[in-house]
């Protein structure tokens, strides 16, 4: 009888310990697994306004209400947000990325962000890339009330969003968000690369400048003009020692580890706001 209430005891024993080692398994987060010639697949969502008033809803324009329908679908569907900087961290540093990452990026900084974007991303815990235009939050340091619906971000909202720790902040040029003469970033026809290479670097450091000066923090990450980029403005967002940049070709990414190319000229699908979260997503993780 005692040995028998000994073995019992052990056996409970043992069951206890395997259930506790599943528990612990079932607990632990779970990291993408990248096979050695695909990688992993890495979709990036672009926003560009964020705006209540449906009759605005446009291929460049989305309601809070939309937009938080993305958020619910993301998370039902087991993707994970991640930044920029968490990428570049799998590629060159050693860093995890979980099972499903996704990128949600958001251009030219809008008041909006601020407004509408920041308490989604705080009631459902999720991060978002932010890539401003200097000229634009220089002026918005010269409105009295910022107005959701054509207001963009100052320097103040800036730093707000940043210090949230669920936004990353990009350059998105100072001033070359121009389709007239030189189309963005774009090199002029018979323009040489010394002259170029002086335009370019001017308005880039003049940002990156003003962030430093105004929140404490230069980005490490270069969003195109509308996408356009050429050869001369590619290398000189490598010398500059950005780590990765956007472009807007609609496709997945394939991030590898110790391949730093995967990380320039990021493939983006724009969220156009005439079509429903479900058509979107779609378009997206069904091709």
């Amino acid at each position: 009888m005692y040995i028998s209430l000994r073995i019992r005891k052990r056996v409970m024993l043992c069951v206890i310990a395997v259930l506790s080692m599943l528990a612990a398994v079932a607990v632990m987060p779970t990291f993408a697994k990248e096979e050695k010639t695909d990688g992993i697949k890495l979709p990036i969502i672009m926003y560009h306004s964020i705006v209540k008033n449906e009759d605005r809803s446009g291929e460049y324009v989305i309601t809070p209400i939309e937009l938080e329908k993305d958020l619910l679908y993301l998370k039902q569907n087991g993707y994970t947000t991640v930044f920029v900087n968490d990428v570049i961290r799998y590629v060159k540093r050693g860093g995890e990325l979980p099972e499903k990452p996704i990128i949600l990026s958001f251009d030219d900084g809008t008041y909006n962000y601020r407004e509408y974007l920041l308490p989604l991303l705080e009631k459902y815990d999720m991060k978002a890339t932010v890539s401003i235009v200097g000229a634009y939050t220089d002026a918005a340091c010269e409105e009295a009330e910022p107005d959701p619906a054509y207001s963009y971000l100052d320097w103040q909202d800036v730093s707000v969003l940043r210090d949230s720790g669920h936004v990353e902040i990009c350059n998105h040029s100072y001033d070359m968000h121009n389709l007239e003469g030189r189309r963005g970033v774009g090199q002029l026809e018979g323009e040489s690369y010394e002259d170029y290479r002086k335009v370019f670097l001017n308005d880039t450091t003049k940002l990156q400048t003003l962030c430093d000066e105004h929140c404490g923090f230069q980005p490490n990450v270069y969003t195109y003009p509308f996408g356009i980029t050429c050869e001369s403005a590619s290398r000189l967002v490598k010398n500059m020692g950005f780590e990765a940049s956007l472009g807007v070709e609609e496709k997945i990414n394939i991030i590898k580890k110790e391949d730093e190319r995967c990380l320039f000229g990021l493939y983006r699908y724009n969220r156009s706001g005439i079509i429903s979260t479900e058509e979107f997503m779609e378009k997206v993780f069904g091709a």
